[in-house]
């Protein structure tokens, strides 16, 4: 995997900052913002995936980026409905436990008890939703099927075949996600930037993955 040109190919282009900047100040629009850079991610991974030397998407093109992001929605979504539903079914056991103590003060020990149980069930699902759900991304590139990426057999096959590559994906998304952290430290709003720019790195090296594990030597 070649990290410094997933980290640099953003500059080839001189009209990069303007894709940078609109998808960066859409981040203070909240699912707006988060649908175009999970396109930028998917859009670039595709184009990397199949060979193009210049895969930053250009502005012109942001009706495909944000196209390409509702996909990756719905894709999240359905991968992360198991945690929404636990943690809806903890919700009405708070509330429960607030209602029947009426006008009392709720038993703040239960109230600990369940945010406990929530995290410690929610820590391993962590863990395996979220390697899953960059395998079943990079199924979706692989097909251009939000469907595909669905297909839980087909998804923990592409990861049988290929554990390590996707591993080292899945560490480089959290890098990628302290890049993306990075701008507040400079200023507030910079992070709006750096995770506009953070996710086009990691469609990068989304596409690179996508592109070597459906060569055929990765099949052998």
């Amino acid at each position: 995997m070649n990290l410094t040109r997933a980290f640099s190919y953003v500059f080839d282009d001189p009209d990069w900052w303007q894709l940078v900047l609109v998808v960066g100040l859409l981040q203070l629009v909240p699912i707006i913002g988060q649908i175009a850079a999970l396109g930028c991610i998917l859009y670039t991974a595709r184009a990397v995936a199949s060979g193009s030397d210049r895969p930053l998407p250009r502005l012109s093109q942001f009706g495909a980026v944000f196209s390409e992001g509702l996909y990756g929605a719905f894709i999240y979504i359905v991968y992360y409905l198991p945690m929404l539903l636990i943690a809806c079914v903890f919700s009405c056991l708070v509330v429960a436990v607030v209602v029947a103590n009426g006008n009392s003060e709720p038993p703040i020990g239960i109230l600990i008890g369940l945010m406990l149980c929530l995290s410690l069930l929610f820590a391993p699902l962590t863990l395996i939703t979220q390697p899953l759900l960059i395998v079943g991304s990079g199924r979706y590139v692989q097909t251009g099927s939000a469907g595909a990426a669905l297909q839980l057999g087909e998804v923990l096959a592409l990861l049988r075949r290929n554990p390590a590559e996707w591993l080292v994906l899945w560490l480089l998304s959290i890098l990628c996600n302290i890049v993306a952290g990075l701008g507040a430290i400079v200023f507030v709003f910079g992070a709006l930037f750096t995770t506009a720019y953070a996710a086009l790195v990691f469609g990068h090296l989304l596409g690179q993955t996508v592109r070597y594990v459906s060569s055929p030597s990765s099949l052998l």
